[in-house]
Formats: C-alpha cells, structure tokens, sequence
C-alpha cells in the first residue's frame, strides 16, 4: 500500500502559472477560485464537469459552482456550449480574459518604454533636452497610435532636410498618413511608385522630336 501511495504522490502535478497568482492577487480571488483557475489552465481543452474537477482538486459540488459563478461574474472566464459528436452538449471555458488581465500591465509598461526610447531618441538628435510643449507633443502622436517607427522616420527626414522642428516633422507626419504609410517599408514603397511615376512623365513629357536634330 505505501508502494501505491508513493506511486500516486509522485505523479504530475498541476503547474501554477506565475500569472495565475498575479491576477489572484489583484483580484482578490477566494482558495477555491484560484484552484478552479489552475485547473483550468492545466486542461487542453478545459469544460465544465462537475465530478471531473472535484475528484482533481477536492473541492465539493458546490463549491466548484459557487467559484465557478464568481469568475463567470466577474468576467473572467466565460462560457460557450459546444456539441459534441456523440450528440451530448459541454460547456467550453475561455480563460481569453484571464490572460487579457494578466498581459495588462506587461503591455502598459512596454507602451511607456517605447515613449521613453522615443524621447531619448528625438533628444539625442536634437542634442539638447526636450521642453515640456516637446513631450506633450510627441505624446500626442503615440496616443493617436502613430506608430513609433514612423515619428522616428519623420525625425530622420527632418534631419536630412535640415529642420529640427516638431513643426516640420509634424507636417511629415500628416502628409505620410494622408497617403496612407504606416511603416517604414510604405514609405520605401511610395518613394519608389512616386519614383517610377515621375520618370514615366519625363519620359513621356520628353521633345523626341527636337533630341533627333
């Protein structure tokens, strides 16, 4: 019997994501919420049934509903009945908005270092710190989701023209979106249409006539 029992303790346990206890934490989930969540997680395809969860974590009937309730709730999980093969019906769990609340500090806090990258950046070839009205600007176009790749490309435009103004980079800005350029390689990719459209007008525009005297 000691055999078996040893046997048995030693068989894989649930992994705890280290997102689980965060978001636990935030929340202020109960023990028995928190467990039904790394249940779920642990699952390929996580259900709904009952027995199958309280013969694996020891929770009665009714306490695995009443967790079960509170996260549905608080829409953290949720639900979807799909049919199954054989004619039954489960109910599927999405744990999405569990891991949208988990990434939402990671994405907030990679948001302000890529602002202050751009700062740095528009700092350094300006060679001199930027004033208040600077930041607030270039804040204003992050927060219209332009994206980072596309100020600093302004930037260097501006800086090949000899311009080291908000001003001119911002008349940049609008006229690359106008044309719709999100990226550096749309921009690429204009240059080189607007490229090719202006040699066939040459070409087109051309006094053949007069270069055969």
């Amino acid at each position: 019997m000691n055999e078996v029992v040893f046997k048995t303790l030693k068989e894989k346990d649930f992994i705890v994501k280290n997102y689980i206890l965060k978001v636990a934490t935030e929340l202020h989930l109960s023990l028995n919420e928190t467990i039904l969540l790394i249940y779920f997680t642990n699952q390929e395809e996580p259900v709904l049934n009952v027995e199958n969860i309280s013969a694996n974590v020891y929770l009665t009937e009714e306490e695995i509903m009443e967790a079960f309730s509170k996260l549905v709730g608080i829409n953290l999980i949720s639900v979807s009945v799909v049919k199954n093969s054989d004619g039954t019906r489960s109910e599927v769990i999405s744990l999405d908005n569990l891991v949208k609340q988990a990434t939402t500090d990671i994405t907030k806090r990679h948001t302000e270092e890529e602002k202050d990258n751009v700062f740095e950046i528009f700092e350094r070839e300006f060679g001199r710190p930027l004033s208040p009205m600077e930041f607030e600007i270039i804040d204003d176009w992050l927060n219209q989701n332009i994206s980072k790749e596309l100020i600093i490309e302004a930037l260097r435009e501006a800086i090949y023209n000899g311009a080291k103004s908000l001003r001119y980079i911002s008349k940049i800005l609008i006229s690359w979106q106008e044309k719709g350029y999100k990226s550096k390689s749309d921009i690429v990719s204009g240059l080189k249409k607007e490229s090719e459209e202006n040699m066939l007008t040459d070409l087109f525009d051309y006094n053949w006539l007069e270069d055969e005297s």
